[in-house]
């Protein structure tokens, strides 16, 4: 079948097995496992699944309630996003840094379904905030919304495991919708990298997935599926590719396990792009 364009990513039922995965580590974890270091500088275990809990109660406030958006507060202070952004998430975890674990896990337990009933009851197609993880400047449909939401907890969910020396997620259907969300992410925010409108770019996970990057004129476009005689293909293994394509390894640690295939140039300017967009 030749491949089509890729098009919206249903993530209700990944976000429901992806927190009950979630509050299962938590449950498991040791009193000093609470207080290891993560790759989040600023914040320990405890710091980081307290800012997941910060992420439910705005999304829901915001999103489903209608709340003002209480990172406008901090954008009143600095003119940098980032800066704001960076201030609301230290501000709420410094401020409910006195729960105890077991409480911050049944309120996650409790908030997670929330989310989930959320996402699925609103019309997926319906524009809300903006995700700039697809490129967006405007208002984007909830799917999108919901996917970047997957996306975080993805990454966070596995910095925690790593603080704790766990392995990463092999759940399969996990791992696929993971992939097929780095790989829409890659797509609107890979530069044009020398490549002629008609070039055609595979990135394919070995045993798992595949994708076509193909280039237009106006941009790169993602198809679902690998052509049959790209003008690349850059390859990663299915065992290291959700950590590879979504923020758990360095730049040149992701570069360290693309391989290319096909016309080298290209191949390796694109590898060289996706490690810049995927690495932490």
């Amino acid at each position: 079948m030749a491949p089509r364009p890729a098009g919206p990513l249903d993530v209700v039922d990944v976000l429901r097995a992806e927190r009950a995965l979630f509050v299962e580590l938590l449950r498991s974890l040791k009193a000093v496992d609470w207080r290891r270091p993560t790759e989040c500088p600023a914040w320990d275990v405890q710091g980081v699944a307290a800012h997941l809990l910060g992420d439910d109660l705005s999304l829901l406030s915001r999103q489903r309630d209608g709340a003002p958006q209480g990172l406008l507060r901090f954008l009143d202070a600095t003119p940098s996003f980032r800066a704001a952004l960076d201030g609301f998430n230290d501000h709420w975890v410094e401020t409910i840094g006195f729960l105890g674990p077991r409480l911050l896990v049944d309120l996650l337990e409790a908030t997670g379904p929330w989310t989930a009933d959320w996402y699925a009851a609103v019309d997926p197609l319906s524009l809300g905030e903006p995700v700039g993880f697809f490129g967006a400047t405007g208002p984007s449909p909830y799917w999108q919304i919901a996917a970047r939401e997957y996306g975080e907890r993805w990454i966070h969910h596995h910095q925690i495991l790593r603080a704790v020396e766990r392995p990463a997620i092999g759940d399969t259907s996990l791992l696929s919708l993971t992939l097929a969300l780095a790989a829409r992410g890659i797509t609107a925010h890979l530069r044009d990298l020398g490549a002629h409108a008609g070039d055609t770019v595979v990135l394919a996970v070995d045993g798992l997935a595949a994708w076509t990057l193909l280039r237009q004129d106006d941009g790169w476009h993602l198809l679902d599926g690998a052509e049959a005689q790209p003008t690349s293909v850059v390859r990663v293994e299915a065992g290291v590719a959700g950590t590879a394509l979504f923020r758990g390894m360095s730049a040149a640690e992701v570069e360290s396990v693309l391989t290319v295939e096909g016309n080298p140039e290209l191949g390796r300017r694109v590898a060289r792009g996706i490690a810049a967009l995927s690495g932490r």
